[in-house]
């Protein structure tokens, strides 16, 4: 069962957070089925991060995570998606939150990764210099294997990017 709801995503205000340099901290998150995520060990041994850091850009976003969950050469691949929440007041959270419990499949809540706090580790993971996050185009996606990032792109969804992503060589 794919996931296609507008509604939450719609909802999901993804802001900036006014943080302070490069963070050095492990990114972490919480699924929405309430699963914490201390490193980037936590995720599958070969990963695929769709992140937005600006509601703009939750469009690109939400196309990335279809045209993932679509693609045959991802099978086997754990996909997540990454809110960032950090910065949004309390009950702009909760409502987030709270929508796409309601809009994702119960089976498909530890997919999506809801950040409150640490969005500067999210960036550096994601390659962003925090820079023109509130761009249309400004979706990260981010290959990981055995916690270890093997590619990132920034831009819209496309079959030559995520042929560039699944291509690119691990070795460091």
């Amino acid at each position: 069962m794919r996931w296609r709801s507008v509604t939450a995503l719609g909802l999901c205000l993804v802001l900036n957070a006014a943080g302070a340099g490069a963070s050095g901290e492990m990114p972490r998150a919480v699924t929405l089925a309430g699963n914490e995520v201390e490193a980037m060990d936590d995720l599958g041994a070969r990963s695929l991060l769709v992140v937005s850091f600006h509601r703009v850009a939750n469009g690109g976003a939400r196309e990335w995570r279809r045209v993932l969950d679509d693609d045959p050469r991802v099978d086997g691949w754990s996909v997540y998606t990454v809110v960032v929440l950090e910065g949004a007041p309390g009950f702009v959270r909760r409502m987030v939150v709270r929508a796409l419990r309601g809009d994702v499949p119960a089976a498909r809540q530890d997919s999506f990764l809801v950040v409150e706090e640490g969005a500067d580790a999210w960036r550096e993971l994601a390659g962003s210099d925090g820079e023109e996050e509130n761009q249309t185009e400004a979706v990260f996606v981010v290959r990981l294997e055995d916690g270890e990032v093997c590619a990132r792109y920034r831009g819209l969804a496309s079959g030559a990017a995520l042929t560039d992503l699944l291509s690119a060589s691990c070795e460091g």
